[in-house]
């Protein structure tokens, strides 16, 4: 009588559970990760499966992110066709002939890494803003000069109304700006008097 006639379904269960275990095993050796390893994403949005057999959770990426390589997410990289996505986590052209883009580097993610995928944003726009903020916080004129200096080179000019405080005399700067406000509002508020004689009707 043949194995499968004799098994039951909870022990052909187990058997195919080791089998699958086996070849993920084996091929996940030829893989530039291993489990305990640390990638990080490049792009946000894109859903990854942290398996967990029958009951796999799915996880969204943020760009910016590190994630910890585990055998059940090893597991999961495979398709029907026993490729996994992480044989070229560490090919960025393989990554862009595949998706059109490089969404995943081996190592932690750098501490000037990207958090945003493209100019504007959401994601672009809190993090220029928490630089903003933090440029805007530096003690002296000449920190916060080169702060936003640094926030114009990594996320693009900064509007010329943040720029007031660049000047050596913060006053002058101030000044400045109020009267150009003045020159572009015009003048809201007039009043003409005519001197005229005591009684007479106004």
């Amino acid at each position: 009588m043949s194995t499968n006639q004799t098994e039951t379904p909870r022990q052909r269960l187990d058997r195919l559970r080791a089998e699958v275990a086996q070849r993920t095993q084996a091929a996940s050796a030829e893989l530039p990760v291993r489990p305990a390893d640390t990638f990080h994403c490049l792009v946000t949005g894109v859903t990854i499966s942290l398996g967990n057999g029958f009951m796999s959770t799915a996880h969204i990426t943020t760009a910016g992110e590190n994630i910890i390589v585990t055998q059940n997410m090893i597991a999961a990289s495979y398709d029907n066709f026993g490729q996994s996505w992480m044989a070229i986590i560490d090919d960025d052209d393989a990554q862009v002939q595949r998706w059109g883009e490089v969404r995943f580097r081996i190592g932690p993610a750098p501490a000037d890494a990207r958090t945003w995928n493209t100019v504007g944003d959401v994601e672009w726009t809190r993090a220029r803003d928490a630089a903003k903020a933090e440029a805007w916080a530096m003690p002296t004129a000449e920190a916060r000069a080169a702060a936003l200096a640094e926030v114009n080179a990594r996320f693009g000019p900064i509007a010329s109304t943040a720029n007031y405080w660049i000047s050596e005399d913060p006053s002058v700067a101030a000044a400045a700006a109020q009267q150009k406000a003045l020159d572009e509002g015009g003048i809201r508020f007039s009043q003409h008097v005519e001197a005229k004689e005591a009684g007479a009707k106004r």
